[in-house]
Protein backbone atom coordinates (compact mmCIF):
# COMPACT_ATOMS: atom_id res chain seq x y z
CA UNK A 1 0.00 0.00 0.00
CA UNK A 2 1.68 3.42 -0.81
CA UNK A 3 2.12 6.58 1.12
CA UNK A 4 -1.20 8.41 -0.16
CA UNK A 5 -3.35 5.33 0.54
CA UNK A 6 -2.52 4.93 3.86
CA UNK A 7 -2.55 9.00 4.39
CA UNK A 8 -5.60 9.04 2.91
CA UNK A 9 -7.19 6.53 5.62
CA UNK A 10 -5.06 8.49 8.60
CA UNK A 11 -7.09 11.24 7.63
CA UNK A 12 -10.57 9.51 7.00
CA UNK A 13 -10.09 8.01 10.45
CA UNK A 14 -9.09 11.45 12.16
CA UNK A 15 -12.59 12.88 10.58
CA UNK A 16 -14.36 9.99 11.86
CA UNK A 17 -13.39 10.08 15.82
CA UNK A 18 -13.41 14.03 15.57
CA UNK A 19 -9.99 15.07 16.35
CA UNK A 20 -7.86 17.24 15.25
CA UNK A 21 -4.40 17.11 14.08
CA UNK A 22 -2.92 18.80 17.41
CA UNK A 23 -4.32 16.25 19.23
CA UNK A 24 -3.04 13.13 17.50
CA UNK A 25 0.30 14.99 17.04
CA UNK A 26 0.43 15.31 20.94
CA UNK A 27 -0.80 11.57 21.90
CA UNK A 28 1.80 10.06 18.85
CA UNK A 29 4.43 12.93 20.45
CA UNK A 30 5.06 14.24 17.06
CA UNK A 31 4.73 17.84 15.36
CA UNK A 32 1.41 18.57 13.81
CA UNK A 33 3.30 18.72 10.83
CA UNK A 34 4.20 15.69 10.72
CA UNK A 35 0.73 14.37 10.79
CA UNK A 36 -0.39 16.20 8.20
CA UNK A 37 2.39 15.22 6.15
CA UNK A 38 1.71 11.57 6.95
CA UNK A 39 -2.26 12.15 5.63
CA UNK A 40 -1.40 14.11 2.62
CA UNK A 41 1.16 10.93 1.39
CA UNK A 42 4.28 13.35 2.09
CA UNK A 43 6.36 11.15 4.09
CA UNK A 44 8.44 9.51 1.47
CA UNK A 45 9.98 6.72 4.09
CA UNK A 46 6.86 5.69 6.37
CA UNK A 47 7.90 4.58 9.82
CA UNK A 48 5.85 1.62 11.04
CA UNK A 49 6.73 2.83 14.69
CA UNK A 50 5.03 5.97 14.06
CA UNK A 51 2.09 4.50 11.85
CA UNK A 52 1.31 1.82 15.03
CA UNK A 53 1.00 4.99 17.62
CA UNK A 54 -1.09 6.86 15.26
CA UNK A 55 -3.59 3.84 14.84
CA UNK A 56 -3.23 3.65 18.63
CA UNK A 57 -3.94 7.47 19.21
CA UNK A 58 -7.20 7.26 16.80
CA UNK A 59 -7.94 3.81 18.34
CA UNK A 60 -7.83 1.67 14.77
CA UNK A 61 -6.47 -1.46 14.09
CA UNK A 62 -2.83 -0.93 12.51
CA UNK A 63 -3.14 -3.78 9.94
CA UNK A 64 -6.45 -1.67 8.47
CA UNK A 65 -4.15 1.36 8.33
CA UNK A 66 -1.33 -0.05 6.43
CA UNK A 67 -3.97 -2.73 4.16
CA UNK A 68 -2.93 -5.78 5.86
CA UNK A 69 -6.73 -5.84 7.36
CA UNK A 70 -10.57 -4.99 6.14
CA UNK A 71 -11.19 -4.03 8.98
CA UNK A 72 -10.85 -0.44 10.28
CA UNK A 73 -12.19 -1.49 14.13
CA UNK A 74 -9.63 -3.24 16.73
CA UNK A 75 -9.44 -6.53 17.09
CA UNK A 76 -12.02 -7.61 20.06
CA UNK A 77 -9.44 -7.69 22.08
CA UNK A 78 -9.17 -4.58 24.45
CA UNK A 79 -5.84 -2.85 24.37
CA UNK A 80 -4.48 -3.32 27.46
CA UNK A 81 -4.68 -0.02 29.50
CA UNK A 82 -1.04 0.85 30.01
CA UNK A 83 -0.70 1.02 26.54
CA UNK A 84 -3.65 3.54 26.07
CA UNK A 85 -1.56 5.64 28.76
CA UNK A 86 1.61 4.68 26.59
CA UNK A 87 0.54 6.23 23.38
CA UNK A 88 -0.37 9.71 25.51
CA UNK A 89 3.17 10.02 26.16
CA UNK A 90 5.56 12.43 24.34
CA UNK A 91 9.29 10.79 23.97
CA UNK A 92 10.61 11.42 27.28
CA UNK A 93 7.89 10.52 28.80
CA UNK A 94 8.16 6.41 26.81
CA UNK A 95 11.44 6.66 27.68
CA UNK A 96 10.51 6.92 31.69
CA UNK A 97 7.43 4.48 31.28
CA UNK A 98 9.90 2.01 29.63
CA UNK A 99 12.36 2.55 32.58
CA UNK A 100 9.31 1.98 35.07
CA UNK A 101 8.16 -0.69 33.25
CA UNK A 102 11.56 -2.64 33.62
CA UNK A 103 12.03 -1.54 37.08
CA UNK A 104 9.44 -3.31 37.99
CA UNK A 105 10.91 -6.91 36.08
CA UNK A 106 13.72 -6.68 38.38
CA UNK A 107 11.02 -7.33 41.26
CA UNK A 108 10.52 -10.83 41.95
CA UNK A 109 7.34 -10.49 43.07
CA UNK A 110 6.18 -9.06 40.03
CA UNK A 111 7.75 -12.06 37.63
CA UNK A 112 5.65 -14.49 36.58
CA UNK A 113 8.63 -17.29 37.18
CA UNK A 114 11.26 -15.64 38.49
CA UNK A 115 13.55 -18.61 39.20
CA UNK A 116 13.23 -19.37 35.70
CA UNK A 117 13.83 -15.97 33.70
CA UNK A 118 15.84 -15.72 30.54
CA UNK A 119 17.89 -13.57 31.02
CA UNK A 120 17.67 -13.39 35.37
CA UNK A 121 16.54 -9.87 35.80
CA UNK A 122 16.98 -8.75 39.22
CA UNK A 123 17.32 -12.57 40.48
CA UNK A 124 20.03 -12.70 43.38
CA UNK A 125 23.53 -14.06 42.61
CA UNK A 126 22.72 -17.37 44.87
CA UNK A 127 19.75 -18.05 42.03
CA UNK A 128 21.96 -17.20 39.30
CA UNK A 129 24.24 -19.91 40.67
CA UNK A 130 21.80 -21.88 41.93
CA UNK A 131 20.34 -21.86 38.13
CA UNK A 132 23.90 -22.61 36.61
CA UNK A 133 24.74 -25.61 38.64
CA UNK A 134 21.02 -27.48 37.72
CA UNK A 135 22.12 -27.12 34.31
CA UNK A 136 25.60 -28.10 34.58
CA UNK A 137 24.50 -31.39 36.18
CA UNK A 138 24.64 -34.41 33.83
CA UNK A 139 22.14 -36.26 35.90
CA UNK A 140 19.31 -33.27 35.43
Amino acid sequence: MGNIEIGNKIKHARILRGATLDEIAQKVGVAKSTIQRYENGKIKKIKLPVVESIAIALDINPAWLVGKSKNMERPSQATPKIMKYYALLNDVGKHEATKRVEELTNLPQYILNAAHADDYMGAPEELKKLEEDIMDDENF
